[in-house]
C-alpha cells in the first residue's frame, strides 16, 4: 500500500526537505545513516528503515557513483514540504555535534597517552633499576 502525500511523517517530510535544501544547485547527496540520523535526531537504524522506506515509496532514488559512493535524490513524486524549518541550523547541529565528538575524542586519547606514558615511565625505571643492580 503506498503512502499518500499526507500520510509521510513529519521526520520523513524533514528527510527530504533536508535532501532538496543539501542538493540544491545540482549537488549530490552522499550522506550516510549516521550523518543522516545525527541530523535529524534519529538513531542510525530509524534513519535507515526511513531512508528504505521513502525509495520503495518512491520519493527518493537510490544510486551509486563511480566511487562506490551511495547516492540519494528526490524523485519527482509530490510530497507536502515543511516550509518553516530552517534547514541551515540542522548542517549546524551536525558540525556542533562533530565538534563534541572530536573533543570527546581527543580528551580520552590525552588520558590513554598519560596512561601509557606513566607505563613507559614506569618500565624504564625497572629497567634501570635491573642494571643498577646488575652492576652492584
Amino acid at each position: 500500500m503506498s503512502k499518500s502525500k499526507a500520510t509521510l511523517s513529519i521526520t520523513e517530510r524533514l528527510l527530504l526537505d533536508f535532501i532538496k535544501y543539501k542538493t540544491n544547485n545540482n549537488h549530490k547527496f552522499f550522506m550516510g545513516n549516521d550523518k543522516i540520523a545525527m541530523a535529524l535526531g534519529l538513531t542510525v537504524n530509524s534513519a535507515k528503515v526511513m531512508i528504505n522506506s521513502l525509495i520503495r515509496e518512491g520519493y527518493l532514488i537510490k544510486s551509486t557513483d563511480n566511487h562506490g559512493r551511495r547516492m540519494l535524490e528526490l524523485s519527482d513524486k509530490p510530497y507536502l514540504t515543511i516550509a518553516c524549518v530552517d534547514l541551515s541550523n540542522v548542517d549546524k547541529r551536525i558540525i556542533l555535534q562533530e565538534a563534541l565528538n572530536f573533543q570527546r575524542d581527543a580528551e580520552y586519547y590525552q588520558k590513554q597517552y598519560e596512561f601509557e606514558k606513566a607505563r613507559a615511565d614506569r618500565l624504564l625505571a625497572e629497567l634501570t633499576q635491573l642494571k643498577l643492580s646488575r652492576i652492584g
